[in-house]
Parts: C-alpha cells; sequence; structure tokens
C-alpha cells in the first residue's frame, strides 16, 4: 500500500508533463483536456500559416469603343448596287485604303468586265476592262463620264466608317449609341443600316445613298460583308 507522500508526488502536474502517468481523476483530466486543447490550438495557427494568400487575378479588361475616325487602314470586301437611268445593276465590292490612298475594285454585271478605281490626295484614275485608264481630279465627276452615274468616293472615306465627311451637313439623325442613322451631305442623302463591331469600332453593314442630279436620280447602296482593319 502507497504512502501518502507517495501519493502527493504522482499527483503533481509536472509528472504530467514528464510523460509519467497520474492517477485519474478531477484534476487530471483536466489538466490533460488543456494539453489537448494547446496542442490542437498549435496545429491550427501552422497550418494557416503555411496556407498563403492567393493574389487576386485581374479580369481581362473590356474592349472599349474607338471613333472610327481612328480607322484609316483597311480592306473592305462586300456589295454596290446603283440605280440610275443608265445603270441597274450590282457589282462585288473590294475596297482597299490607306490613309489617302484608296483602290476599288468592282467585278461582276456592274459594267463590263472589271472596273479599278485608285486614288490618291493628287487626283484619281479609272479603268474598265482592258480600255486605258481615265484620269480626274474629282472621282465623282470621274464616274459620271465614264460609267454615266456618280460614285461620291472623297465623301463614301468618311460615310463607309458612319462618319459624315466634312463640310456642311443637313438632317443628321443618330440612334441611342451615338451612331450615324440618316445624314444629308453633298447632295446626297444617306441612310445607315445595322453596324456591325470590328475590333474596337463600330461599323456601318449597309450604307444607301440617294442623289438626284440633271441626269435624274441615283441610288447606290453599298453592303460590307466583311472588314479586315490593317
Amino acid at each position: 500500500m502507497l504512502r501518502k507522500a507517495e501519493v502527493l508526488s504522482l499527483s503533481r502536474p509536472s509528472d504530467l508533463i514528464s510523460g509519467q502517468a497520474p492517477k485519474t481523476g478531477p484534476s487530471a483530466l483536466a489538466i490533460r483536456a488543456q494539453q489537448i486543447l494547446a496542442a490542437l490550438l498549435l496545429l491550427t495557427v501552422a497550418a494557416c500559416s503555411s496556407q498563403k494568400p492567393q493574389p487576386e487575378q485581374a479580369s481581362a479588361p473590356t474592349a472599349q469603343p474607338q471613333s472610327a475616325a481612328a480607322l484609316q487602314r483597311w480592306e473592305a470586301i462586300g456589295k454596290l448596287g446603283v440605280r440610275s437611268p443608265k445603270e441597274n445593276g450590282s457589282a462585288n465590292l473590294t475596297w482597299q485604303q490607306a490613309s489617302g490612298n484608296y483602290r476599288i475594285h468592282l467585278s461582276g454585271p456592274l459594267g463590263a468586265g472589271a472596273t479599278v478605281i485608285s486614288g490618291s490626295p493628287g487626283g484619281v484614275s479609272l479603268q474598265r476592262g482592258s480600255d486605258p485608264a481615265v484620269f480626274a481630279s474629282n472621282p465623282a465627276q470621274l464616274t459620271e463620264q465614264v460609267m454615266g452615274w456618280p460614285l461620291p468616293v472623297s465623301e463614301m472615306f468618311y460615310w463607309v466608317r458612319g462618319l459624315a465627311a466634312p463640310g456642311a451637313v443637313g438632317g443628321q439623325q443618330k440612334n441611342a449609341k451615338g451612331q450615324l442613322q440618316s445624314l444629308q451631305q453633298s447632295g446626297w442623302q444617306l441612310n445607315f443600316g445595322g453596324y456591325q463591331t470590328v475590333g474596337p469600332y463600330q461599323l456601318p453593314t449597309r450604307i444607301k445613298a440617294a442623289t438626284n442630279n440633271a441626269a435624274g436620280p441615283v441610288s447606290v447602296t453599298v453592303v460590307i460583308k466583311e472588314w479586315s482593319p490593317r
């Protein structure tokens, strides 16, 4: 049988820490529970410190619409239709633009064979099929002289991008998005159809221009199916 001194010695907390088995009792169980809680707390802190916070991934920036005035170089492919006293038909259209220089290629039923209109700030030339090229300073006058109907290329450089050309403007209307819907300019009445997204630009898909000159009413419709900014 243990003496009283031995019982007191085994009940000391130092015996628990050293790993010696204490007697079971209310005080011993409480100390053991505290030790378990302390160990769990240390494990939790260690686990939290090992998990480094992940940096927030920045969302991809949304492309903002840009003014079509910035578009100066492109290739546009589509159709061109004409109704006039001397012509009624359509042609495939390829329009290549490099700032102030352009080349408009028309092919198909409209006219005879291929028609190429090439221009620069210095003037414009028009060649139909194998005929010799004809030169002038104004593309609308040149096309009317050769083909019998005017094509206002100088203004269309702006209109085809949904912009008013420099100069006097009348009857201008825009939709809620600020896109040009109708316009009166240089003797032409224009109506713009739907718009398409081309990179950062919003460009019209259909433009109808009508005028009434000495030869009679003329209507020119341009439909752009494919834009390739350069």
